[in-house]
């Protein structure tokens, strides 16, 4: 019975969110409610019970037998909090602008420059990990270019997500806070497994990128030393796509001691030295006094970015709700058992590998908490009655990002597509044929580092 609520609880998840019948916040919240109700009405328990299962899930819990306390969601949550605000801030102030105009500058009229310059760039604005943000940056900065110098815009598309993909896996990004929430595993730990292969796959990237404009080169004639640099002007609007974006809330001047604020708060928190919601809250208030002196400055950009921070931290307090009321009802248990019993011995201590490549399409086309939350939560206890732990399968579960910037659950890919001018299989079908190389990466590279055991 405990098997079947599972997986009714689950699918009643994913379809709701599927048909956008409900919030995430709100279906993490009501559908196990609801559940978790039945559960403890069929167990012959009280209200009670089913609320010390949340009252865990969001806070801790303790094993009475070896006094061993595990966190619930508030400790991701209240990192998740802080470090959206703090990449949104260094956004503001400009932290990421020098690096996106100095690629710029350097692209003239080379298609190879051109498209190599769109990729540092797209990799430089996506370090604040939101994926709108840098898709209308992007195209603001190189759309008339692509046009001037007729170059296909399937391959700005393209060469714009590559890079977001990656990098929205950094501690601050949401797949990575869905990710960690759900597996049950320290931000920074996920972060330090998935990080050599984040590198490999930027490298990737940029060499993907390289090929595209030597082909590009080839197509349109275009020979190293021709004269074909875009005019000065031309230079100059790109270029104003970053600097007129809320040019009253950048900090020039204050570069160097953002930059540094910056790096040592990253140090900080791959060593993990101190909690990253310390690491964040410290750094966020640090950044607010000295970014914006007065206290009316500092309260207007606390209001303007609640609506980057609130959503996924209430979601993410919201999961709590989701994973108590399965583990403590015993639905996760029953669920795991069951399909640890189907799969063969033989091909339990691979599990990993094979979970990975089927991660790529699911990620693509559920929508990611949907994944997280009501799969890859119950696959982890799964692969652990095979030795492998939570961290292996929380990067297991990574690996599919590779094509989570094709899906069709994102509503900035429209975007993207109605100005690069195709239709959204059309896109698909591009990306794969090129970007299928960075889901290899990942499984090689985690492969080596024992992220994903083989």
């Amino acid at each position: 019975m405990l098997t079947f609520l599972a997986l009714a609880m689950i699918l009643t998840f994913i379809i709701l969110l599927s048909k956008k019948k409900l919030s995430v916040f709100t279906a993490l919240t009501l559908v196990p409610l609801f559940y978790g109700l039945i559960a403890v009405t069929l167990n012959g328990g009280t209200v009670i019970e089913l609320f010390d299962w949340i009252t865990q899930g969001i806070f801790f819990k303790q094993n009475l037998e070896t006094g061993k306390v595990s966190w619930g969601v508030i400790s991701p949550g209240i990192t998740i909090l802080f470090s959206i605000l703090y990449f949104d801030l260094m956004l503001n102030v400009g932290l990421f602008d020098p690096i996106a105009e100095f690629f710029i500058k350097k692209a003239k009229g080379d298609p190879l420059k051109v498209t190599l310059s769109t990729v540092m760039v797209a990799s430089v604005v996506a370090l604040n990990g939101d994926t709108t943000t840098t898709i209308i940056i992007c195209l603001a900065a190189f759309l008339n270019l692509y046009k001037q110098l007729k170059l296909k815009l399937s391959y700005l598309a393209i060469i714009i997500v590559g890079p977001i993909g990656i990098w929205n896996q950094l501690p601050w990004g949401g797949p990575t806070i869905a990710c960690s929430t759900a597996m049950g595993v320290e931000l920074n730990e996920l972060f330090a497994a998935l990080l050599p292969g984040l590198l490999v796959a930027q490298v990737v990237v940029i060499v993907v990128a390289g090929y595209l404009g030597m082909k590009e080169r080839k197509r349109l004639g275009y020979k190293a030393g021709d004269d074909g640099e875009v005019s000065e002007e031309s230079i100059q609007q790109m270029l104003s796509a970053i600097r007129e974006k809320d040019p009253e809330l950048k900090r020039p001047k204050l570069y160097a001691f953002n930059l540094i604020l910056t790096l040592g708060a990253i140090f900080i928190l791959i060593k993990g030295y101190v909690h990253g919601s310390v690491v964040f809250m410290l750094a966020s208030a640090i950044a607010l006094v000295i970014n914006y002196r007065s206290v009316k400055e500092c309260n207007e950009r606390l209001e303007a970015l609640a609506s980057d921070v609130l959503p996924t931290a209430l979601a993410t307090l919201g999961a709590g709700v989701f994973s108590g009321v399965l583990s403590g009802s015993g639905m996760a248990a029953s669920l795991a058992n069951t399909i640890a019993n189907i799969i063969p011995t033989s091909l339990g201590s691979h599990m990993a590998p094979i979970y990975a490549l089927i991660a790529a399409p699911a990620i693509c086309f559920l929508p990611q908490d949907a994944f997280y939350f009501g799969i890859a939560s119950v696959i982890k206890d799964v692969m652990g009655q095979f030795g492998i732990t939570p961290i292996q399968a929380a990067v297991a579960s990574m690996a599919g990002q590779s094509f989570r910037l094709i899906s069709p659950v994102i509503p900035a890919l429209y975007l993207l597509c109605g100005e690069t001018e195709q239709n959204f299989v059309g896109f698909q079908k591009e990306y794969t044929k090129y970007f299928w190389v960075v889901l290899v990466t990942y499984m090689i590279v985690f492969g080596i580092t024992g992220a994903i055991p083989y």
